[in-house]
């Protein structure tokens, strides 16, 4: 219910509101509090509660749920024992609609309302002058509006704006860097593009940005190889920045991480929540929306009509090793292009989404290769990602709750083990009104601990990477026709393909199992890293 309620709010940037019954109810809903919270996404939790009198004295059902989500939630209400009075009755009005505004300002989050209440706590006719008397008075308060205070207008910080033009003006090798975005700022891609034009500057985004999938204007530079050029050494000693100025949520790149863990560039973000600095490597911060920072800077700056040689030097070297990036991907990609194999599996599931379609992207290795595989404006789709605490939970109760909101199909690509922690939530899918396909990659495990530092231990112990992995043997037709929802397994990549138009042609929830084989991603990401590195070396000289 929790992350069903998150996906509702990352689609239309309002909470929704969270019911349960007192206990234990409650601390299940944490998980999907704790990503509200890292990734600004609005929530309201209205939870009951047993009354004073029970609590400490083994009453069943009865725990002290007084502020239970701790400060992962952004404000806490006790409402109190019920109370009769005008007076209280006006209070749990204002409450209410203190909660819905804490919920989006002035950082959005999840709010915890707790409502104690006795038996009986059925609707019952009133039966007495009394109880008459307080139904009317409380009719009559709840109906009275009240609108919510408009947020106020928040705008860069001048000085901030005409010091970090200055050294955009200065910078010979900058380059705007776009981490992971909420559906909303999708509005933000025009103000970025325009400081990318004034500037000059590279942008390297992620799929998970909003401007991956965009149509980028022609004179905009797009560094859309982040990871599998950073990731390469030889590149990294070539293509160290001066100025990065970093929009939004840091990236998932492990390239541009290690990148930034030794650069010496001047960092600047534009965020418009959050102190995004992983690295402690950020010399300014500009707290304010990204589309408002940037659109300020490109306006300090005035056009770059004329840019220096260095400039054009940098912009060259980055469009020359984005193209041969891509070399290096397409290669791979042909060599097996009938057998599936996990680039090959985002590759067909984005070329399927139409423009106003949503895809939801599951967290580990999904995320990774969708921003490895797809190129910029290979869609338009919008991404909805759950970077916030980046975890793997609730991503099928996620996309089922979005696509209560969404006026299009949507999409979830996720890894197998994610699709199990949350195999239940198949019960809400199965109620799509619109086609809701969700395409698992069934890898036999979570592979992404094979592409870490763990696996390349010598004389490890057998079991230590097979409790890593965890490998599963579930058979997911039994899932599907539990649940009740239509099921295709797929092997080669022209299945895939078929099934997915099928799937999109169809309302209601499709699970397609996309089966590669168990160590296929570390053998395909190993081959592509060393190709990267080696076509570096050999066809790109001395630094940019």
């Amino acid at each position: 219910a929790a992350f069903f309620a998150l996906g509702q709010a990352r689609v239309t940037g309002r909470p929704s509101v969270l019911l349960c019954t007192s206990g234990t109810a409650a601390a299940h809903y944490l998980p999907a509090i704790i990503e509200a919270g890292a990734a600004f996404v609005p929530l309201i939790v209205l939870t009951a509660d047993r009354p004073t009198e029970l609590q400490d004295c083994a009453a069943p059902q009865t725990i002290d749920q007084t502020k239970i989500f701790g400060g992962q939630v952004r404000r806490f209400f006790d409402l109190g024992m019920p109370d009769a009075s005008s007076d209280a009755l006006r209070a749990v009005r204002r409450m209410a609609s203190q909660a819905a505004f804490a919920s989006l300002w002035p950082t959005p989050g999840a709010v915890h309302i707790n409502a104690r209440a006795r038996k009986p706590l059925e609707p019952r006719e009133p039966d007495s002058d009394e109880a008459r008397d307080l139904r009317s008075r409380a009719r009559a308060i709840g109906a009275a509006v009240v609108e919510l205070p408009r947020a106020p207008e928040v705008t860069p910080n001048g000085d901030s704006i005409r010091d970090i033009a200055a050294l955009c003006k200065t910078a010979t090798r900058g380059v705007i860097v776009c981490g992971p975005a909420n559906a909303s700022q999708a509005l933000d891609r025009d103000a970025i593009f325009s400081l990318a034009t004034a500037t000059g500057f590279p942008i390297a985004c992620e799929a998970t940005s909003q401007l991956r999938f965009a149509r980028a204007p022609a004179d905009v530079i797009t560094l859309d190889s982040l990871d599998l050029l950073y990731r390469s050494p030889a590149f990294r000693a070539k293509a160290d920045p001066d100025l990065v100025i970093h929009v939004g949520a840091p990236v998932v790149s492990t390239g541009w991480d290690r990148c930034m863990a030794t650069s010496h560039a001047t960092h600047v973000v534009l965020a418009e929540h959050g102190w995004n600095d992983p690295h402690g490597a950020m010399s300014r911060l500009v707290f304010a929306s990204p589309s408002k920072s940037a659109r300020a800077i490109a306006e300090a700056v005035g056009r770059a009509n004329d840019k220096t040689k260095a400039l054009e030097n940098w912009r060259g070297f980055i469009t020359r090793a984005n193209h041969a990036a891509w070399e290096v991907i397409e290669s791979d990609l042909a060599t097996t292009k009938q057998d599936l194999n996990e680039g090959g599996i985002v590759r067909a599931v984005v070329s399927g989404l139409a423009a106003e379609e949503l895809l939801v992207i599951g967290n580990s290795l999904p995320v990774r290769h969708l921003d490895t595989f797809c190129r910029q404006g290979s869609s338009l789709a919008t991404v909805l990602s759950q970077r916030g605490a980046s975890g793997i939970d609730g991503l099928v109760a996620g996309a089922a709750g979005a696509a209560t909101k969404s006026f299009a199909a949507v999409t979830l690509l996720l890894g197998d083990v994610s699709l199990l922690h949350d195999l239940t939530s198949l019960q809400v899918a199965r109620s799509s009104k619109i086609s809701l396909v969700i395409v698992v990659i069934q890898n036999h495990g979570g592979r992404i601990f094979e592409q870490l530092p763990l696996a390349a231990v010598r004389d490890l112990e057998p079991d230590v990477m097979r409790l890593t992995t965890t490998p599963q043997a579930i058979d997911l037709s039994f899932a599907a026709k539990l649940f009740d929802v239509r099921w295709e397994r797929t092997t080669r990549a022209d299945e895939l393909s078929a099934a997915l138009e099928r799937a999109h042609k169809t309302p209601g929830c499709t699970l397609i199992e996309a089966v590669v084989g168990e160590h296929s991603s570390a053998e395909q990401s190993r081959r592509l890293w060393k190709a990267m590195d080696e076509k570096i070396a050999a066809e790109f000289s001395g630094r940019a």
